[in-house]
């Protein structure tokens, strides 16, 4: 819903606030250094990617980020301006089509959306980082907006779906899955046919799925090959000290059980559930535990509506589920969860207007 005044006002004073979180980083370092920081840095300052390096960075990072570096003049500071705005743009989108999606008048949910987004510490931290947060927020937020259209096929949807492919293949395969569902839904059918075409159909979607993951991921969807997938990356890291313990599946039965502690340790991230280290001593990755945690109690509130969202609970117990089967990094699943958590902020901004209507003089003007 349009609501131009409040975005002006919003934007102005989000501007000022990032300029002044610039400012002071520059003189105490409030941002944290990243692993890849040093590697994206290298890719913008000389146009080269390594080549062991996967596609999402040798073409969509390359010929995405590259060219919005020379708009910025060469400087990573105006660079990270470009980056606050494909932040703040994709969180319009998503906003919108949570609006569109249940048909809001309430012009509060919105605005708490917004609110709730700008708090979000892992927006403020990789908006002054050259990693690719800030253009998969864009594009999910294009995804579900064109999602939430009454057209299946439309120019923000397209653009969604192609800038994940080109970002981070992953990506796509939830993509999909999403599309299915929203497809089902829309078929308003009776609880026992949704139940007997499930059923029916599960077999050909999974080998569907398996085929999807083979050709973009290479990786069949069996528990012997996600476990191998997973406990190999694992090496890669092991020495940072904070990788999950290795998994040992053979057969599907294994998997179920092991499946809620993956889920809840990404969810959780950076609270250990199957590990403990001091996570306390990442501040950034804490702060953005915590607000997690605010965003979940907010959400919880609510639950008597949730009845009323169910779709979109599904939108983002899929995106968490598939993420928790490959994420083996503590401080990585804080950088991977964002999705998820932008997802939540829906809920939070709904839970937020429906129990603090005598607030609404705030945002009166």
């Amino acid at each position: 819903m349009k609501d131009n005044k409040f975005i002006n006002v919003y934007f102005l004073g989000l501007l000022l606030f990032y300029l002044a979180i610039g400012l002071i980083d520059f003189k105490i370092k409030l941002i944290p250094f990243f692993p890849d920081t040093k590697l994206f840095t290298a890719i913008l300052e000389t146009g080269r990617t390594p080549d062991n390096q996967s596609i999402g960075v040798k073409i969509g990072y390359k010929f995405l980020a590259i060219p919005i570096y020379n708009l910025s003049l060469r400087s990573i500071f105006n660079y990270f301006l470009f980056n606050v705005f494909f932040f703040q743009l994709g969180l319009i989108f998503l906003a919108g089509a949570f609006n569109r999606t249940y048909e809001l008048k309430d012009i509060l949910v919105q605005r708490f959306f917004l609110v709730l987004a700008a708090l979000a510490p892992s927006i403020v931290v990789y908006s002054f980082t050259p990693l690719r947060e800030s253009y998969f927020v864009l594009a999910l937020g294009l995804f579900f907006y064109g999602l939430s259209r009454k057209s299946i096929l439309n120019i923000f949807l397209v653009l969604g779906i192609v800038l994940a492919g080109i970002l981070r293949v992953q990506l796509l395969l939830y993509f999909f899955i999403i599309i299915g569902l929203n497809y089902l839904s829309q078929l308003k059918l009776s609880r026992k046919a949704l139940i007997t075409l499930t059923v029916v159909l599960f077999p050909v979607v999974f080998v569907g799925l398996n085929a999807i993951s083979k050709a973009i991921l290479n990786i069949a969807i069996t528990p012997k090959s996600l476990a191998l997938f997973r406990n190999l990356q694992r090496l890669e890291y092991f020495e940072s000290g904070v990788t999950y313990p290795e998994v040992f599946w053979s057969n599907w039965f294994d998997l179920i059980l092991g499946f809620p502690g993956l889920f809840f340790q990404f969810l959780l991230a950076p609270f250990p559930v199957l590990i403990f280290i001091p996570f306390w001593t990442k501040i950034a990755y804490f702060a953005d535990g915590l607000y997690l945690l605010a965003i979940l109690f907010l959400s919880v509130l609510f639950v008597r509506y949730w009845k009323n969202y169910g779709i979109w609970f599904l939108y983002i117990g899929i995106y968490l589920a598939m993420s928790s089967f490959f994420e083996f990094h503590l401080l990585g699943a804080v950088r991977h969860r964002l999705p998820a958590t932008l997802l939540f902020l829906g809920i939070a901004a709904s839970s937020l207007a429906h129990y603090l209507p005598k607030y609404r003089w705030i945002f009166k003007y």
